[in-house]
């Protein structure tokens, strides 16, 4: 066979299979997680690591500039730059924790990507009912995914274009015009020249080089969290698939308990499944509960505080609620699929079969299935719209605490 005719054969092969592994599904989130050192590649770990730390190091100028900045203003108690430079720092802080913890968890992170690609592939052994079924849900994992391409390089973004803009505005409109950074703060050992070339020029990129620098990880690892989620609801949607289709194409009563106790197999791996989405989630959601409350409440003070709104401070709070917003939907629809499991089993056509054995191995399922799917942390937190709602609360009420 011609090397041509392979490569037809190959295509062909690949055009059959209508899904796919979780790189090609989902490849904006692949791309994020790679660039961002977190992709779960155990012979890389090293690797990723050296990688990681050599980052730190080439941007740890910066991080003193601003670690500097942080402390004066705490010492001063100028509650004004202390909630400003903090905002930007809790988004530093979710940067080096989701590295670390990833690299760290790789084994962990590696079994649920994995889980996602084995299903996805084996899916496309079902009939087409349950492959449009699975059409929907990657729909919704792909407008999670999405979501988090855009929203993270919009709030990076925002800085440096505003400076710009102000920039060019000053230079056309002013005999002096003044000088915007990326994040403005008084540079330590440099604040009298701060805003002379070259050395202007220089803070800015390097600034310009670390914000853009975030942005990966937060497409990579948000995104997944929304994929890996809606994989799961996807799963218990399987379960009652199997189920349905044993008792209305089972022969005998034989047949039929075998498919059963096959469903109760897939229901058992989703349960596991559900498990490892919290075990590795767990830290890392608790966290974003406690940042994301502080920056919303510190970007209300600054608004606040300001005599003419700043869009930078607008945007990046509507972002942050944005933030918690998104994964509370998503955490929301995961438990509503664990609920909506129990009625799909018991709305299966069981009272056309009287097989004592599948009723009861049935029963046992749906009890199984009242038991609620929540993604929380360390048994704090649950997040779900309430969590959003009492997050939007506690965050005005910090508001109210630091303006008075």
């Amino acid at each position: 066979m011609s090397a041509k005719e392979l490569r037809r054969t190959k295509k062909h092969t690949e055009d059959s299979r209508r899904f796919q592994s979780f790189d090609e599904t989902f490849k904006y989130c692949t791309y994020g997680l790679a660039f961002a050192l977190i992709y779960p590649n155990r012979v890389t770990i090293k690797k990723r690591l050296g990688i990681f730390v050599f980052f730190m190091f080439a941007n740890s100028i910066q991080l003193y500039w601003f670690g500097t900045a942080l402390v004066t203003s705490l010492i001063r108690l100028d509650m004004v730059n202390l909630t400003r430079h903090l905002t930007v720092g809790i988004l530093i802080i979710l940067f080096i924790f989701k590295t670390i913890y990833c690299i760290y968890n790789t084994e962990k992170f590696e079994n649920i990507l994995n889980t996602i690609s084995d299903d996805m592939i084996e899916f496309n052994n079902e009939k087409e009912a349950f492959k449009d079924t699975c059409e929907e849900y990657i729909k919704k994992a792909r407008i999670g995914q999405l979501v988090w391409v855009v929203l993270p390089i919009f709030l990076a973004l925002q800085y440096p274009v505003y400076a710009g803009i102000c920039l060019i505005y000053d230079n056309l409109t002013m005999d002096y015009p003044g000088r915007y950074m990326v994040h403005e703060m008084d540079i330590a050992h440099l604040t009298a020249v701060q805003d002379i070339s070259p050395y202007f020029e220089f803070i800015f990129i390097m600034s310009l080089l670390t914000v853009m620098c975030l942005v990966p990880n937060f497409i990579g690892f948000e995104g997944f969290f929304c994929i890996s989620t809606t994989h799961l609801c996807l799963k218990l949607k399987y379960v009652s698939y199997i189920i349905s289709k044993a008792f209305e194409g089972a022969e005998d009563s034989l047949e039929l308990n075998n498919k059963i106790k096959q469903g109760i197999q897939i229901h058992q791996k989703a349960l596991k499944y559900y498990e490892d989405l919290q075990n590795f989630f767990e830290p890392w959601l608790f966290l974003i509960f406690v940042m994301t409350s502080t920056c919303v409440s510190f970007n209300l003070y600054q608004v606040y505080i300001l005599t003419s709104p700043d869009p930078k401070h607008i945007i990046f709070g509507i972002t942050t609620i944005c933030h918690t917003y998104i994964n509370c939907v998503y955490a929301s629809n995961l438990t509503q699929c664990g609920e909506d499991l129990a009625l799909d089993l018991y709305n299966v056509s069981w009272e056309k079969r009287f097989d004592i054995r599948g009723m009861k191995l049935l029963i046992f399922m749906i009890a199984r299935a009242q038991r609620p799917l929540e993604l929380g942390g360390y048994g704090i937190v649950v997040y779900n719209m309430q969590l959003f709602i009492a997050i939007m609360k506690t965050s005005y009420s910090f508001y109210t605490l630091i303006t008075n």
